[in-house]
């Protein structure tokens, strides 16, 4: 059987870095934080959300209402956001493969779902909001529960740090990718199953799923 493929979105299906840059500089004033130079954005890919943070001066108890204000700005501009590149072409390979495919975000299901009806993408059949940003362990399982699946049949796609520690804690097969927010050297060190630097990679670990 092949593997349930669910998708983080943010960094890993759409090219959302340099959004989520410049909404984090418009409000970081608000939080206590400074703002992000564009020639320290690859050393910061290199750093955990809470070392980042300190960097950056803002408090981690302030994380919550940042990402609540950054996501209600986000979703003005999220249909304006290209896919990663190859993406597409990607998610019809998967399908066709005979994959089912879903999204589990922290971002909501209110962006997810305007994004992907303004931009055509009817590959989805579960689109699911982690509202707890540390929380995606518990939010895999609970999905996975709905949709009847072991959690050995799923295959979680994202593009952060925190993404494989959760998978890790519920012995979920997880693929890191690279184009998003988190460095590859970041990654590599959460000890991911996969690591990609392409969409086009997620095929090629399908078709060797047992």
């Amino acid at each position: 059987m092949k593997p349930f493929v669910l998708f983080d979105f943010d960094g890993t299906l759409v090219q959302s870095k340099l959004l989520a840059v410049r909404l984090f500089n418009d409000l970081a004033g608000k939080y206590g934080g400074r703002r992000i130079a564009e020639e320290e954005i690859g050393r910061l890919s290199d750093l955990s959300i809470p070392d980042r943070l300190r960097a950056l001066n803002v408090p981690l108890y302030k994380l919550p209402a940042l990402a609540l204000e950054g996501k209600r700005a986000y979703r003005k501009e999220s249909v304006h956001l290209r896919l990663a590149e190859g993406m597409r072409e990607t998610l019809g390979a998967l399908r066709e493969q005979g994959c089912r495919l879903g999204i589990l975000s922290s971002n909501t299901n209110e962006n997810i779902r305007h994004y992907l009806e303004a931009n055509g993408l009817d590959f989805f059949e579960a689109v699911h909001s982690a509202s707890n940003l540390f929380g995606k362990d518990k939010a895999i399982r609970s999905l996975a529960r709905t949709l009847g699946l072991e959690l050995s049949q799923l295959l979680y796609v994202g593009d952060e740090f925190r993404d494989v520690e959760a998978c890790r804690k519920i012995d979920v097969p997880v693929a890191a990718v690279t184009w998003g927010w988190d460095s590859a050297k970041l990654l590599a060190e959460a000890g991911p199953d996969y690591l990609c630097y392409s969409p086009a990679e997620l095929s090629s670990i399908v078709k060797g799923w047992e």
